[in-house]
């Protein structure tokens, strides 16, 4: 999974998630999560405690929503017939069906989420959207950037907390005298980034090298495919 164009992945994975929002078919949403979960699992250099860890949000999530279906729903065992957009027919639909729709979804969405968050590489993606999508690359460029300045706040964030505790002075997480000293560390960091970039000839229109390519090959189009025809089948047979 981590050889694949990160930027193929996310367009197969976006068209499986809309493809997935057109129906509420629970075997099928059961099934994406669980398959994509385990495809996560066996990638070679997964934190797989970090995926068990990350997933916690999303079990809640789905526990809540199950919890508000089955208790709160339209109620009554006669709720009528309920068609999808590929024909299915739910009968006499019940709280417990609504629970279960509400709740696979969530699993089914974080499943796939949970596949790209952890098969890829932020700096491969912004490249690959860069020379196969055309993304101009002040967007580009300006996206890394703002990736790798969110270490840079946190470390000022704990530097000043470090200063002040030092000094003896109370400030809470969210205090004005925590904050303020790191907005305006961040503030003259990203100056001297910006001067920084423009002293290295960065220009919008300007012709620039790569530092390295983002190839797309068979193996991207064959799991484009594969995914999406794998979900439209399980929604026309299952």
């Amino acid at each position: 999974m981590k050889k694949l164009n990160p930027g193929w992945k996310l367009l197969s994975l976006i068209i499986a998630s809309l493809l997935l929002s057109t129906t509420f078919h629970i075997r099928l949403n059961l099934l994406v999560a669980a398959a994509c979960l385990t495809v996560t699992f066996c990638t070679p250099g997964v934190d797989r405690r970090r995926l068990l860890l990350s997933m916690i949000p999303f079990l809640l999530a789905a526990l809540g929503m199950f919890t508000a279906g089955l208790c709160f729903g339209s109620g009554g065992g006669t709720e009528g017939v309920s068609v999808s957009a590929f024909g299915q027919r739910t009968l006499y639909a019940s709280n417990l069906t609504t629970a279960m729709q509400l709740s696979s979804r969530i699993l089914a969405y974080g499943g796939l989420g949970m596949l790209y968050a952890f098969t890829s590489n932020a700096f491969e993606l912004v490249m690959s959207l860069m020379q196969q999508f055309k993304l101009p690359p002040k967007f580009a460029y300006g996206i890394l950037a703002a990736y790798h300045f969110f270490p840079v706040v946190q470390e000022e964030y704990f530097i000043v907390g470090s200063a002040l505790k030092v000094r003896g002075v109370k400030a809470g997480p969210v205090s004005p005298k925590r904050l303020f000293p790191m907005l305006v560390q961040a503030m003259e960091r990203s100056e001297s980034l910006a001067m920084a970039m423009e002293s290295r000839g960065f220009e919008e229109n300007a012709p620039r090298a790569v530092a390295f390519s983002v190839p797309v090959g068979l193996a991207d189009y064959l799991f484009l495919a594969g995914l999406n025809g794998a979900i439209l089948a399980g929604l026309t047979l299952l």
